[in-house]
This record gives C-alpha cells, sequence and structure tokens, in this order.
C-alpha cells in the first residue's frame, strides 16, 4: 500500500481499534505521512485537533515504558514502591486537550529485544506501566480515543532492525509501504518542488524509489533525501522577473558535489543528465502561444518533463491551450498528465472542453493505469 491510500482509509483504521504497524524502505516517508497527511486527515474529519506524539523507541530502556521502580514506605511504615509516570507519555494537560490522537513509536524494529517485549502492553492495550492513554483500558482500545503507531524499516534494508517478538506481531496490523511514484508526485506538486525534478521522479523512479539499499556505504537516493536535493535546487534555480521558478536549474560542479552529498554519486549523475533536456522544452509562454506548433519533444525523458511543465501551470484560464500541447505526447503520458491534472484541479480544470472531452473518450485507459 501507499501513503496516499493509506491516508484515504486512515479513518477506518483508526475507528478499527488495531494498533497499526508500517513496514518500509528507509526514506519513503513513512513519519512525515503520519504526521502531516494522516494526522490531517483525521483532523478534518473529527473537526477537532488530532493530538500528535512520538519517540524514537532505539535511544529508550525498557524502564523509560514502564516508569521506574522508587522505594518507599506504606502507610504502616512497612517497605513499598511505585512506578513513575512514564517519560515517553505526553504531558497530561495534553491528553486533556487532545482526547484523540496518535502515538508513534518510529524506528520500532531497531530496538532491542528488551525493549520491542516492554512495548507489547503500549501495542495492545496503551498502557504504560499504571497508566493507559485515552480510550484505552484493561479490555483494549475503544477506537475512540489515542491510536499506536509503530513505523520499520524492513529486515532487508540493512537498517539495524531486529525481527519483532511473535506476540507483538500478532497484536497489531502490518501493512508494508510502498513507494509509489505517482503519489509522490502529487505530494511534491503541492509542496512545490520544482517541475523538473518531479520530472525526474517520473521519468526514473528506479533512481528515487529504489526497492534496495546500495551494498556500498555512502549517501544514497530514497524520496527522503531526494526531497533534501530538490530543496536545495529549488533555491539554486531562483525565481524569474514574476516569481515563477526558473526552469533551468545550475549544474555547477559545486552544486552537484552538495546534491550527490544527498543521494550519492550514481543517482546525481543521472538527474543532471536528465536535467540537460531543459534545452528540447519550449517556455510554458511559447506553449500558450502556439500550443500546436510549439517544440514537442520526442525523447521520453524530454517528454517527461514537458508534461510536468503541463502539470505545474495548469490554471482554468489556460488549461484548454496545455491541454491541445498535452495532446501532442505519446499515449503514456497523456494518460500520466490527465490523471495529474485531474488530481491537481479536479472539478475546476474539468471546465475545460479540451480535456474534459479527452477523459470521456479514455476512460478505460484512466482505469487501467489506475488500477496497476
Amino acid at each position: 500500500m501507499h501513503l496516499l491510500e493509506l491516508t484515504k482509509h486512515a479513518v477506518e483504521l483508526y475507528e478499527s481499534g488495531t494498533a497499526l504497524h508500517l513496514v518500509g524502505p528507509p526514506g519513503v516517508g513513512k513519519s512525515d505521512a503520519l504526521k502531516n497527511e494522516i494526522r490531517a486527515t483525521l483532523s478534518n474529519h473529527y473537526g477537532q485537533e488530532f493530538g500528535y506524539h512520538d519517540f524514537l523507541a532505539p535511544t529508550l530502556d525498557a524502564p523509560d515504558i514502564r516508569g521506574f521502580l522508587v522505594p518507599t514506605k506504606g502507610p504502616d511504615g512497612t517497605a513499598a514502591s511505585f512506578f513513575t509516570r512514564s517519560p515517553v507519555l505526553p504531558s497530561k494537560d495534553y491528553l486533556a486537550q487532545h482526547p484523540r490522537g496518535m502515538l508513534v513509536i518510529d524506528e520500532r524494529n531497531a530496538s532491542d529485544m528488551i525493549m520491542l517485549k516492554a512495548l507489547a502492553p503500549v501495542v495492545l492495550w496503551g498502557r504504560f506501566g499504571d497508566e493507559y492513554l485515552p480510550g484505552f483500558g484493561p479490555d483494549g482500545n475503544t477506537g475512540e480515543g489515542w491510536w499506536i503507531v509503530s513505523a520499520s524499516n524492513r529486515t532487508a534494508d540493512r537498517s539495524g532492525v531486529n525481527r519483532a517478538p511473535r506476540h507483538l506481531e500478532n497484536r497489531e496490523r502490518t501493512i508494508p509501504v510502498e513507494p509509489n511514484v505517482t503519489a509522490w508526485a502529487l505530494w511534491a506538486e503541492a509542496r512545490n518542488v520544482h517541475p523538473m525534478l518531479i520530472a525526474f521522479a517520473k521519468a526514473k523512479p528506479g533512481v528515487v524509489f529504489s526497492q534496495e539499499v546500495p551494498k556500498i556505504e555512502g549517501p544514497f537516493c530514497t524520496p527522503r533525501s531526494y526531497m533534501s536535493a530538490a530543496r536545495l535546487l529549488n533555491l539554486a534555480a531562483g525565481k524569474d522577473a514574476h516569481g515563477e521558478q526558473n526552469m533551468a536549474v545550475p549544474n555547477t560542479g559545486v552544486i552537484m558535489q552538495m546534491v550527490a552529498g544527498d543521494i550519492g554519486d550514481p543517482a546525481c549523475a543521472e538527474l543532471f543528465g536528465f536535467l540537460k533536456v531543459i534545452d528540447e522544452l519550449p517556455t510554458i509562454e511559447e506553449i500558450i502561444k502556439a500550443p500546436m506548433t510549439a517544440k514537442a519533444p520526442k525523447e521520453l525523458s524530454a517528454a517527461y518533463a514537458a508534461s510536468q511543465l503541463v502539470v505545474h501551470y495548469a490554471k482554468p484560464d489556460v488549461i484548454d491551450k496545455l491541454w491541445q500541447y498535452a495532446m501532442r505526447m505519446p499515449k503514456e503520458l497523456q494518460v500520466s498528465t490527465a490523471k495529474s491534472l485531474l488530481s491537481k484541479g479536479g472539478g475546476v480544470l474539468l471546465n475545460s472542453p479540451e480535456l474534459n472531452k479527452w477523459i470521456m473518450a479514455n476512460k478505460a485507459l484512466i482505469n487501467a493505469s489506475s488500477a496497476k
């Protein structure tokens, strides 16, 4: 399941009351999606801010979960002891202000076995020593309070991950998180990532969304490290006199060295090789002025870049001309472009006669593409 699908089903997953465990490659966006998109979905659904609290499990010890045992004396003077409140818990004031929320146990399976065993009562009962999270009790989760969500890398990722004990696995719903270029491109477009960098991810998904962690030591490309490079390149490209992003991305030796520090040398070389297709593209002004005669690249990498230009600049007043241009692209890119436009602009862009006519004539292609 990719993160966009997970976000769409966040309410059902939460209300089911079962703890969730997301397992996927490093840097795919598990933690970010939980804190932002999934939390926002739940906040919007319930009409109140959904609480959020996270902790990095491998940095803690088992007593941090249960609390620390403190010796004392009972009322009659006999020896006794009590557990302190777990330092991992949100404050009582925060819990009172947020009756619903999400407690995220990050990098959970990178913990040692003692810590994983200590987390078992948390996952099943929301229990930290003698205290329960709101919505929990001795019988488990009511589906109306706080939700326990864990995130881990896969054992194959060489990220220090341990196998969780079987009784812990049996207390939660485990969902593998798979990278998805379409979902990521929508997310990136909403965050004003440079169109050429989104186009590269679409054209070379195997580079940005690699299924394996390289065996060679050093920086490597994941959606997370790619976003770090994208932020740098957005700034390096700068904006034109109209406040729009410059399409050309600087490729000086210093810039390339900094990008390689994020995504590694092989991915950096592929990225800057791709960015050279800017020379084959028309400007957005040329497309809008003459969509049927503006330069339309034949080479696939450049066509991906042209497609992303259409998506990036799509607005109701120019969508007809942009779509006329898009129809000169290869058929598979027409489908991809149409889906991106619909996700970005929905009904507003459907007011375009040109786009609406194409969609009605190609429903089967769009549905087949969505099912993949």
